[in-house]
């Protein structure tokens, strides 16, 4: 740098010395005097061979000529003036970034490495290299000493400007729903999503897959912050498009009768509304939030699946007049059996929709409890009632698809219809009246029924828990047992009839 070999007390003496002299004959005599000076200055500055060169040719100017004696005092004034304006400035460069200058480097190469350095940051998330639309600059100036304090920050530049990457969306019905880095990786993310809703196993053979929407992939340019991993794009796959909706509670509703009017479960309408228990009292008018998720994608598979299922045991009594009344004891204990049942089914996004038994293998036979019981009085066989068989507003019991409906199925009479759900799904009372029948009742698994009055009668079936005994008065909508898969069942649901003076009917005439 000039400013850094130039001895300031030497230009100073020099300038003093110039505005002392006021004829040209002194004006002659000082130049000679500082012509050694000159030599001397040009091993100083940074520009020597100049310098050296000036000095050279000065020793052959006549310096009494008064052309030369005015030329010399303004070459020196401009030197001298140039030399103080490079010791109190240095060089840099502007960064431009649309017009705007954002701050400053020391030279060309060093701005341009630190908007490269800046692209490169901001496209790590999308695991390159981002770019930019931008009109980006570099102008070369000269700033006060004290004006420069070192090159731009990357913040104040990754503020400036406005990086993209080429990335590419998965779109659904026309919506895109996801970007992601590349092609293969929307190609992944849709195998590892099927994956995830067919659950393929040793046991679950998946023969077909096929997703019900439209997909498409498009290709786009998008902030580096957009782009997904797959991993992050599949959990927003799953999680599904979650809306958020207020529902006015009308005269009569329950909560459970809000959870069927919107095709909801009874805890996705509490959990929406925190402080909601199911005893909770609503009133007309009240408003509540219903928060309800829809799959972005529907994965409908077919295949065969093999399941463990429990073969109940049976309950043999005898009559041991050695026990006092109403005395009992277990002679041997029941033991559940097992069977491997076959089936092939269609399903959506691991849901079923149709399914049909192949064939039932027994690996282990149930073993019969034995229990020994005195004497006691006869048992009364609590009936249903008589009437006109006439009931109006029957709720659905559980909210779920309908996996086989009333009448004939297989050569046999399907006496009911048969409500998807999942092990241990609260199940409610369609009518209010009195619990008729609570327990274990053959191929109905653990079963109940309710007399609703008037000759009508409901009953549940295949349920993996009671909440209910005989004789006691429910209320509708309220939760009487769980769903399960007891008795003669290939999976879990609800077996459900309407009885109306002692013989089955359709439901869903009457629901």
């Amino acid at each position: 740098m000039i400013s850094r070999k130039i001895n300031k007390n030497y230009l100073d003496k020099i300038i003093q010395k110039f505005k002392k002299v006021n004829t040209a004959e002194a004006l002659a005599k000082q130049a000679k005097r500082i012509k050694f000076g000159v030599v001397n200055l040009a091993n100083k500055i940074e520009y020597k061979e100049i310098f050296s060169k000036t000095a050279a040719k000065i020793k052959n100017i006549s310096w009494k000529s008064p052309k030369t004696i005015g030329i010399t005092a303004l070459a020196l004034a401009v030197i001298f003036s140039g030399c103080f304006y490079f010791s109190a400035t240095t060089p840099a460069v502007g960064i431009v970034v649309n017009g705007k200058n954002i701050g400053y480097a020391a030279s060309k190469s060093e701005a341009k490495q630190l908007v490269q350095e800046v692209l490169t940051q901001q496209g790590n998330t999308a695991g390159t290299v981002a770019q930019t639309s931008d009109t980006i600059e570099y102008k070369s100036v000269r700033l006060k000493n004290k004006d420069y304090t070192g090159p731009v920050s990357q913040d104040v530049l990754a503020k400036a400007i406005t990086p993209y990457v080429n990335g590419y969306g998965l779109q659904v019905n026309g919506k895109v729903v996801v970007v992601l880095a590349s092609e293969q990786d929307i190609n992944t993310l849709l195998k590892k999503y099927e994956d995830y809703q067919t659950k393929p196993s040793k046991n679950n053979t998946v023969s077909s897959v096929k997703i019900v929407e439209p997909v498409s992939k498009i290709a786009s340019k998008v902030h580096p912050g957009e782009v997904k991993t797959v991993d992050a794009a599949l959990e927003i796959l799953v999680k599904g498009d979650v809306a958020e909706t207020t529902y006015t509670i009308q005269e009569n509703d329950s909560l459970w009768l809000i959870a069927r009017k919107n095709n909801m479960l009874t805890d996705e309408v509490i959990a929406a509304n925190p402080g909601f228990t199911e005893d909770s009292i609503i009133q007309p008018g009240q408003k509540i939030k219903l928060v309800q998720t829809k799959p972005y994608l529907t994965v409908r598979s077919e295949g065969t699946k093999v399941v463990s299922e429990v073969v109940p045991f049976d309950v043999v009594s005898k009559t041991d007049r050695s026990l006092g009344y109403g005395k009992s004891i277990i002679k041997q204990a029941g033991k559940d059996g097992e069977k491997a049942v076959t089936y092939s089914y269609v399903e959506e996004n691991g849901k079923m929709i149709e399914k049909q038994v192949v064939k039932e293998e027994v690996v282990s036979k149930p073993v019969n409890q034995i229990v020994a019981k005195g004497p006691g009085r006869s048992i009364v066989y609590v009936g249903t009632s008589r009437g006109s068989g006439s009931i109006s507003g029957l709720s659905w019991p559980i909210s779920g698809g309908i996996t086989s409906y009333y009448g004939s199925r297989h050569g046999s009479f399907h006496t009911g219809i048969d409500i998807d759900g999942v092990t241990g799904q609260p199940y409610y009372a369609a009518a209010s009246g009195t619990v008729v029948e609570a327990g274990w009742d053959g191929g109905y698994g653990y079963c109940i029924m309710i007399d609703h009055g008037n000759g009508v009668s409901t009953r549940y079936g295949h349920s993996s828990k009671l909440l209910v005994s005989v004789g006691q008065t429910v209320s509708k909508g309220q939760n009487i047992g769980n769903v399960g898969s007891t008795g003669n069942s290939t999976g879990s649901h609800l077996h459900f009839e309407v009885i109306i003076n002692g013989s089955t009917v359709n439901p869903l005439n009457y629901l």
